[in-house]
């Protein structure tokens, strides 16, 4: 149990709330949403981009007080690069709209998101007992959800499968009461971590993030059919990159960001590797062709059946691309390496 101090939480307030510019339901229901999927995106990107303004001067206040939080504490290892913040201040109209689809609701906690470094993740007194402090001062708590602090320590045994390790927390702010946007934080070890993590990002997780995005329905799938052995070999692709790229990419900027060991481990795939990851795309491109072909099978719906097809198309297609993309993933840390 993390005891925090008595004062910085006293008042029992949830902070959470909707995203200002969105005038819909928090939860999405099939009941509530009557139009297309592309009139939806249309909406929700046009209802951010009208308030991308007010995000971005609410973005500047937040890094305000960042810099200076970071100043007042730069002796306990802590410090903020505004340029770099500066880089993705907000979350784009397009991100904003996949994730309400991805989530099925419109409360996007991380409209304005940034960066702050933290030599020693691990110290959560240093979290509680100065940093957190420091914010309230300026005008900034921590967001409740259930009525908890929005806090999350997502390292050690709750690192991702990736290996990725960070702090993660949500801000509102309570001297403006008219600001009700959370402002979400992301805690890491150092410069190099951060830099991992675009690479990662950028190389490895949005290639493997769009291969779970098909119009299979995953869900309750027998063992032994297509959906189930689709789902296991995405998963076998993902342990893949995550072992061969990912673990080895956080683990050496951790290495030079907080033990300052410069060694690294070196990103290499093997011939067999390929051939391997070959396969495994082929295979669930046929495993594809059968969900479909079973799923043509248990309609006489004409209307259906169009949609099936345009589906598999849809389908084939992303795989291909993921498939495309992997591949020069690892073109680059060949050439990279070299």
């Amino acid at each position: 149990m993390l005891i925090t101090p008595i004062n910085l939480y006293k008042n029992n307030v949830n902070y959470t709330t909707k995203q200002p510019g969105i005038k819909y339901n928090n939860v999405l229901t099939k009941d509530t949403v009557c139009f297309t999927a592309s009139t939806f995106k249309d909406s929700i990107e046009k209802s951010h981009e009208r308030n991308m303004e007010k995000y971005m001067i609410q973005a500047n206040l937040f890094f305000d007080v960042l810099d200076a939080v970071a100043d007042e504490l730069k002796d306990n290892g802590i410090s903020f690069d505004r340029e770099y913040a500066m880089q993705n201040p907000v979350k784009s109209a397009e991100s904003v709209s996949s994730k309400v689809a991805r989530s099925k609701s419109f409360d996007v906690p991380d409209l304005i998101r940034t960066t702050l470094y933290i030599k020693n993740i691990y110290d959560k007194n240093l979290i509680f007992n100065k940093l957190l402090p420091a914010m309230e001062k300026r005008g900034y708590v921590l967001a409740r959800v259930k009525n908890k602090p929005d806090i999350d320590f997502r390292f050690g045994e709750n690192a991702s499968s990736s290996g990725y390790e960070d702090i993660q927390m949500r801000f509102v702010n309570i001297i403006n009461p008219k600001n009700k946007t959370k402002h979400e934080l992301i805690i890491l070890f150092g410069p190099n971590y951060a830099n991992a993590k675009h690479e990662e990002s950028e190389k490895v997780y949005n290639f493997t993030r769009q291969a779970k995005e098909l119009h299979i329905n995953f869900n309750n799938a027998e063992i032994g059919s297509p959906e189930f052995k689709i789902k296991r070999y995405i998963e076998l692709i993902n342990t893949m990159f995550a072992n061969k790229i990912s673990k080895k990419l956080f683990d050496n900027a951790k290495n030079k960001d907080f033990y300052n060991i410069d060694e690294a481990e070196v990103i290499e795939f093997t011939e067999e590797d390929e051939k391997l990851l070959r396969n495994y795309f082929e295979a669930i491109k046929d495993r594809t062709r059968d969900y479909y072909k079973r799923e043509r099978s248990n309609t006489s719906d004409p209307q259906k059946i169009k949609e099936l097809n345009k589906d598999l198309k849809s389908d084939l297609q992303r795989i291909n691309n993921v498939q495309e993309n992997l591949k020069k993933t690892i073109s680059y840390f060949k050439q990279k390496q070299q």
